[in-house]
């Protein structure tokens, strides 16, 4: 009886995941698939990988291609894709690990076009598309939590973003904001590995291992302002 009540917990919701193609994004695009929701992925290439993406599911979607921190394509996207109950963001930046002095600064600055100010204007641009019902889930990682050597940029960028979901869950309510902070989720690097093996669970997150946490954030009706760490227990060493 709860396993089915738990298949239908999105039944019929639609739910827009951007950055969805890969990763946690398509971990949450098929959880939230087996538990009811319609899915709308975007990416960067989405619509290209449509039939790929479709295959991965399991089940019919729809699929855009936009770059969100590009105002006029975020803004021609949406008005495409309509009206939304949730929105997950778990588009991510590519940038070297490094230390700060030894950061390249326009690979941090483009870090942070993406998964600060990206989120920020797709945020702005998407609030009106969503139920009053209906709920953000953005994503961070445990560096904003804990300093690790070498990642002082996705630190500053997660602590901020962190800071955004609370300002927000009081500024778009009844629209609910809330945050998923992954610890280190595969593929990583080797010097990831080397941090992981560390913590208690002793292993990289896989990225299943951390989508349902979204399904529970866009589900429960309650749950505002938030961060739900998966970290593997990187904060307690």
């Amino acid at each position: 009886m709860l396993e089915k009540a738990m298949n239908n917990i999105l039944q019929n919701k639609r739910i827009l995941i951007v950055g969805g193609s890969s990763g946690i994004g398509l971990a949450v695009a098929k959880q939230a698939c087996t538990a009811g929701g319609k899915l709308i992925i975007a990416s960067r290439n989405a619509a290209e990988k449509h039939n790929d993406l479709v295959a991965a599911v399991g089940h019919d979607i729809e699929t855009y291609s936009f770059d969100m921190t590009s105002e006029n394509e975020t803004a021609t996207a949406l008005k495409k894709i309509g009206n939304i109950d949730h929105l997950v963001i778990t588009a991510r930046p590519e940038i070297t690990p490094a230390l700060f002095v030894e950061t390249d600064f326009k690979q941090a600055k483009q870090a942070f076009e993406t998964k600060f100010w990206g989120q920020y204007q797709l945020i702005q641009k998407a609030q009106g598309h969503i139920s009053q019902h209906g709920s953000i889930v953005m994503t961070t990682g445990i560096a904003g939590e804990k300093i690790f050597k070498n990642f002082s940029t996705m630190a500053i960028i997660n602590s901020a973003t962190e800071v955004l979901c609370r300002q927000l869950a009081m500024e778009l309510a009844p629209i609910r904001v809330n945050i998923v902070s992954p610890g280190f989720v595969a593929p990583k690097s080797q010097a990831v590995e080397k941090y992981a093996q560390q913590f208690p669970s002793g292993k990289i997150a896989l990225p299943e291992e951390v989508a349902d946490a979204y399904v529970y954030l866009m589900a429960n009706p309650y749950t505002t302002g938030i961060s739900v760490v998966i970290d593997g227990g990187a904060r307690l060493i």
